[in-house]
C-alpha cells in the first residue's frame, strides 16, 4: 500500500525549508565584500577613469575570457543589455528576422524587437533548446541571426544549429544567461556562436545583482560590441571612422568587482550542483512514466535544475501540487507561458506611436504568432516539472527530494 500523500492528509516528507536556490546569491560572502570595498575606498566606481582606478571590470573580463575559452569578453549592465549589444555588433536591425525559441525568457524577444528586428519563434525539443528541424524551416531571406538559449544549465544542441547558421550565412547569438559554466562537447556555452550573451542577474549561476557579459572570438565583432555599449566609440581603439550612434551599457567597477569574486567561486559551485543533481537523477531515472529532460551534454550541464516529464499535462499538474505539499518546491518554466504569449509581444505593443518592427514597411505585411504552430512546445511545457538544485544542498536534502519523488510516483500511480 503506497504511503499516504500529503495532499490527501498524509505526513509531508519535509517541513524544513530547502536551502536558497539562486546559485550565485547563496554563496555571497567576504570575498565579494572585500572586492567591492576596495573600489569604494578608491573612490573610483567608473571603469575608465578615477582617482585610484582598480580596474576590477577589466580583471573580471580577463578571467572570464580564460574561464569560458573566448578571445574577448565585455562587461555590460545586464543580460538584456548583452543581447542588445550582441545584436548591434552583428548588425541586426530593421528589415531583419531573428529566430528565437518559443520557450525562453521575454528578454530574448524584447531585445530583438527593441533592435527593430522581428522575432520569429521556433519550437523547442525535450532538451528545452531550439529544435533544429523547426529552425531550418523558419529560415527566410530576412533571417539575420539564430538565438539558441541554454535554459537553466542545460546546453542547446549546438552542432546542428551551427551547421544551419553556416549553411545559410546567418549569425549565431548564444544566450547563455542562465547557464554560465555549462559545456557542450568540451566547449563552454557562449564560446561557440559569433557573438554571445550572459547575465549576472540575482538568480543566475554567478551574480552581481545585475550585469551581463558579451563574448566573441571575432575581432571586428568585438570592436562593434565595444562601440555599441559606449556611445558608439571604442576607448581602446579610437578610430573615428568606425564610430556609430549607440546607447550606453557600460559595466561599473562595483559590478565588476562583485562579479570577479563570484567568478572565482564558479568551479566549486558547478561541482556541488552537478554532484547533487547526479545523486537525485540516478535515484529516480528508473521510475515508469517519468522521463528526465534530454540533455545534449548531461555531464556538461551546470546541474542547477532537474526537469522531468509526465505523460499528460493533467498528471504533471497533479505532480507539481503533490510535490509542493511534500515540502519540495517545484515549478513550471515561465509559469507555462510561451514567450510570444506575453501580452506585449502577442499584441505587439511598443512605447512609440508607430509599432516598428511590427508595422514596419520594410517587411512584407504584418506578423502574427499562431499558437497552433507551437503545439510541440506547448506540450513540453505543460507536461514538465522543474526543481532547482542549490549548491548548498546536503545529502539529506537530496535524499528528501528523492523520497518525495518516489512517494508521489507511488501515490499517483496507485
Amino acid at each position: 500500500m503506497p504511503e499516504k500523500l500529503a495532499i490527501h492528509g498524509g505526513t509531508p516528507v519535509r517541513t524544513k525549508p530547502m536551502p536558497p536556490a539562486n546559485p550565485g546569491e547563496c554563496v555571497i560572502g567576504d570575498e565579494e565584500k572585500e572586492q567591492v570595498l576596495e573600489v569604494l575606498d578608491a573612490h573610483s566606481p567608473f571603469r575608465f577613469y578615477g582617482p585610484d582606478l582598480r580596474k576590477k571590470t577589466e580583471q573580471f573580463e580577463a578571467e572570464f575570457e580564460e574561464f569560458m575559452g573566448v578571445k574577448h569578453a565585455l562587461g555590460v549592465t545586464s543580460g538584456t543589455a548583452a543581447l542588445k549589444v550582441a545584436l548591434a555588433a552583428a548588425g541586426v536591425g530593421p528589415g531583419d528576422e531573428v529566430i528565437v525559441p518559443a520557450v525562453t525568457f521575454i528578454a530574448c524577444a524584447g531585445a530583438v524587437v527593441m533592435s527593430r528586428a522581428r522575432p520569429v519563434f521556433a519550437n523547442v525539443g525535450t532538451d528545452i533548446g531550439l529544435d533544429p528541424a523547426d529552425v531550418e524551416r523558419r529560415i527566410t531571406k530576412r533571417t539575420a541571426a539564430i538565438m539558441p538559449v541554454h535554459i537553466l544549465g542545460g546546453a542547446a544542441d549546438m552542432d546542428p544549429i551551427l551547421e544551419i547558421g553556416n549553411k545559410h550565412g546567418v549569425k549565431i547569438i548564444e544566450d547563455s544567461a542562465q547557464s554560465a559554466g555549462a559545456t557542450y562537447k568540451g566547449r563552454r556555452v557562449g564560446s561557440m556562436g559569433d557573438v554571445n550573451a550572459y547575465s549576472l542577474q540575482f538568480q543566475k549561476v554567478i551574480t552581481a545583482g545585475e550585469g551581463g557579459v558579451v563574448t566573441t572570438n571575432d575581432e571586428e565583432l568585438f570592436d562593434r560590441a565595444v562601440r555599441a555599449h559606449d556611445h558608439g566609440i571604442n576607448r581602446w581603439n579610437n578610430v573615428a571612422e568606425k564610430n556609430f550612434c549607440a546607447e550606453v551599457y557600460r559595466m561599473s567597477e562595483m559590478h565588476g568587482a562583485f562579479a570577479l569574486a563570484q567568478l572565482r567561486k564558479l568551479e566549486s559551485n558547478l561541482a556541488a550542483m552537478r554532484r547533487h543533481n547526479r545523486r537525485i537523477r540516478e535515484a529516480v531515472k528508473d521510475l515508469p512514466g517519468l522521463t528526465l529532460r534530454t540533455l545534449a551534454d548531461a555531464e556538461g550541464a551546470t546541474g542547477q535544475s532537474i526537469t522531468f516529464f509526465l505523460e499528460t499535462a493533467d498528471l504533471a499538474a497533479k505532480w507539481r501540487d503533490a510535490l509542493g505539499k511534500e515540502g519540495i518546491p517545484n515549478f513550471v518554466l515561465y509559469g507555462g507561458t510561451m514567450v510570444f504569449e506575453n501580452p506585449q509581444v502577442l499584441h505587439q505593443r511598443m512605447p512609440t506611436k508607430h509599432a516598428c518592427p511590427f508595422d514596419c514597411p520594410l517587411y512584407e505585411g504584418p506578423i502574427t504568432y499562431a499558437k497552433e504552430e507551437y503545439q510541440q512546445s506547448r506540450a513540453i511545457l505543460d507536461r514538465s516539472v522543474w526543481l532547482y538544485v542549490s549548491p548548498l544542498l546536503t545529502d539529506e536534502d537530496c535524499d528528501d527530494i528523492v523520497k518525495a519523488i518516489r512517494k508521489v510516483h507511488a501515490g499517483l500511480s496507485a
